[in-house]
């Protein structure tokens, strides 16, 4: 009787086993991320996970105008289809308020070194608050502001010739943005349907127009306001920022046509065509500028950082990775997290022609021949800057695109639209019980 018990016994242990096995095997984490190249080559290294846990990996990839709405109803409904979630890192914010992201600090403290890495990148894609050894994230992807040139103008002896004529100094790549204002003003020539510069002018929202307009902002002295006690008025709407408002405007006569409408999309199309000499962008789409399938000007086309002024900042973009609160396979996530930041996969992830927030990788000779917009990235990294990392960053992102817009289309004048935007984000930020 006891040999059957125990038989009986070791079976069913050996049955829990399988059973146990069979459901690692079928576990499948689904990763939700914006439909792009970086989207692609994540979920294609991810088959090396899969080989070496027997997890598998899917993505989601949701249209970048629906992304941040997407994940934030799913968010609000206490349930999610994902379970590994690439935030922009304005939305680090919103989401650890919300509960919606696994606290991972402990995790963090064992696997992670934030001295491995950019401090930007730490900051903004896995620390919430600033400062409070909160993490909710690992660096994903190093995403930045950056520009785009046509290298047949620019390499062109009588263009170069007719520019030094004109402004009197050799005609390259803009250092400053003064020098793109002059670029930009040399090569808009509506006759041959050819204009100086692209740039994001639409109002979407939070991003786009904001997003590059804040590295013009900074590079000028100017600051958006004071992180201490949140106040925006005198700071945002001082001198300088109506200096860098009144540049802003001028700028836009170099720009096409109707180009108060370009978000990233349509300045990406703009420079596959040939209608800008030059373009500002998040340096994560060069690819489709390199397409022979999507761009006249592929093999004419170069990269080059965002001017400097007084000083230098470049506007961050990218995201990190974050594991949904209500993923049924948080483990699982982890180990994906683990494998993720791993040396042997960022160096595959480089290798492919993506951005890896690791110095090690970014300052290694190698991975300059990774792709033509790594040495713009060398460069940027230990610039970088992001604008509020709180939960109402959205509405006052949104805010400041539409009243530039609006300058940019005659409602307001320059000085105006800084005090409107002052003034409407004070109103946001004491809704918000930040001023006490």
């Amino acid at each position: 009787m006891r040999k059957s018990i125990l038989l009986i016994s070791v079976v069913f242990l050996v049955i829990g086993l399988i059973g146990d096995a069979i459901a690692q095997e079928e576990v499948t984490l689904t990763i939700t991320w914006a439909g792009w190249a970086p989207m692609d080559t994540l979920i294609a290294l991810a088959e090396d996970f899969t080989a070496q846990t027997g997890i598998k990996v899917k993505g989601d990839p949701i249209p970048w105008p629906q992304y941040h709405d997407k994940i934030f109803t799913e968010f609000a409904s206490g349930k999610t289809s994902f379970d590994i979630v690439l935030p922009d890192s304005q939305w680090l914010g919103e989401a650890v308020v919300g509960n919606h992201l696994v606290d991972i600090t402990d995790w963090f403290n064992q696997h992670v070194n934030p001295a491995d890495y950019y401090d930007t990148f730490v900051k903004s894609f896995c620390e919430y608050p600033d400062g409070s050894g909160k993490y909710y994230g690992v660096p994903g992807l190093g995403d930045f502001c950056g520009m785009a040139y046509r290298t047949d103008l620019f390499n062109d002896p009588a263009e170069q010739a007719a520019f030094k004529e004109k402004y009197g100094y050799d005609l390259k790549p803009p250092e400053t943005w003064s020098q793109l204002r002059d670029i930009a003003e040399f090569f808009t020539r509506p006759e041959q349907n050819l204009y100086g510069v692209g740039l994001w002018q639409a109002p979407m929202p939070s991003g786009g127009l904001t997003d590059v307009f804040l590295g013009c902002l900074w590079s000028f002295g100017g600051e958006l306001w004071d992180p201490e006690t949140k106040r925006v008025k005198g700071i945002l709407n001082n001198d300088i920022g109506k200096e860098v408002a009144r540049f802003w405007v001028d700028l836009y006569q170099f720009c096409p046509p109707g180009s108060t409408n370009y978000g990233m999309d349509e300045v990406n199309t703009a420079m596959q065509q040939g209608l800008i000499a030059m373009m500002t962008t998040y340096l994560a789409f060069y690819p489709g500028l390199l397409d022979p399938d999507l761009s006249l000007y592929w093999d004419k086309i170069d990269f080059c950082p965002t001017p400097k002024e007084r000083e230098w900042w470049v506007q961050l973009g990218g995201q990190g990775m974050s594991i949904s609160a209500y993923s049924p396979h948080k483990e699982e996530a982890l180990k994906f997290l683990e494998w993720w930041i791993s040396p042997e996969v960022q160096w595959k992830w480089a290798q492919a022609g993506m951005f890896s927030c690791l110095k090690s990788i970014v300052e290694d000779d190698q991975y300059l021949s990774f792709a033509p917009v790594n040495k713009v990235a060398r460069v940027s990294y230990p610039v970088l800057r992001d604008y509020w990392e709180i939960p109402e960053y959205n509405e006052m992102g949104t805010v400041m695109a539409e009243i530039l817009n609006g300058a940019l289309l005659g409602k307001y004048t320059p000085e105006e639209a800084m005090d409107l935007i002052a003034e409407r984000h004070e109103e946001i930020l004491e809704r918000a019980g930040y001023y006490k």
